[in-house]
């Protein structure tokens, strides 16, 4: 093969490589652009839906998307579930307050372990009104002793929010959205064997960020440990729903 050849094939080799480039590429902006589309279009139905005069915090980032919101209002008003327990305050808050508001009854326990974070939680409720419909739990952290997929001799040991679980009784739907990831290894899991007593025959359990695949691990041992049947939705994070078998 002349050198002429020779170059005639590197530069096919590089066209192809090139083409696969731009392919791929031109896949992931699409998606991209599709995911974008998909939650401002949730977000404008759910601030159709929202009975507050306020704007809701933040929905980029580290908080939950819009299309959770929206799915998480519409569950509420129409199954209208009588006690909510989330871990983890913010956004959720709110917009789960105002559906408690529009169906009438209701309450709301919220766990959290920043102070910061439930006093700007707290300012929104003043703000909208929605004191009276959410009690919200704030308290740091503290080591978990009951089971755990943490390994006992994990670098950061198990930590779950304090149990202070007065009160709560017949929870009809458990939101998992704390603590952090970074707390410690599967940090989330104590959330139904801390409540799992304190449901409602009819309760549901929905997991945030059940993309990633801790979250769903998680849920695939709560299934099989408590008798729940799970089901994967596909929204921008994903969610995870245990329903009783």
């Amino acid at each position: 093969m002349s050198d002429r050849d020779k170059e005639l094939e590197d530069l096919k080799k590089l066209f192809k490589e090139l083409s696969r480039s731009v392919t791929s590429l031109s896949k992931k902006i699409e998606e991209a652009n599709n995911s974008l589309y998909s939650q401002i279009e949730s977000l404008l139905w759910l601030n159709k839906r929202l009975k507050i005069n306020g704007e809701l915090p933040p929905l980029r980032g580290w908080p939950v998307s819009p299309d959770f919101l929206l799915r998480l209002h519409q569950y509420i008003i129409f199954e209208k579930p009588r006690v909510i327990v989330e871990t983890g305050s913010g956004a959720t808050t709110i917009v789960i307050a105002d559906a408690l508001r529009q169906n009438g009854f209701g309450k709301l326990y919220s766990f959290e372990h920043l102070k910061k974070y439930a006093t700007k939680t707290e300012g929104m409720l003043k703000e909208e009104f929605l004191t009276p419909w959410v009690e919200l739990l704030v308290g740091k952290l503290e080591p978990w002793e009951g089971n755990h997929l943490n390994p006992s001799d994990a670098d950061k040991p198990s930590v779950w929010y304090p149990l202070n679980l007065t009160g709560i009784e017949q929870v009809d739907l458990l939101i998992v959205d704390g603590p952090p990831k970074s707390s410690c290894q599967y940090a989330r899991y104590p959330a139904l064997p801390a409540l799992f007593d304190r449901l409602s025959p009819k309760a549901q359990v929905w997991m945030d960020d059940a993309i990633r695949q801790e979250e769903k691990d998680i849920c695939k041992h709560w299934a099989n440990e408590y008798g729940f049947d799970f089901e994967y939705f596909a929204l921008e994070k994903g969610l995870g729903v245990l329903t009783r078998s």
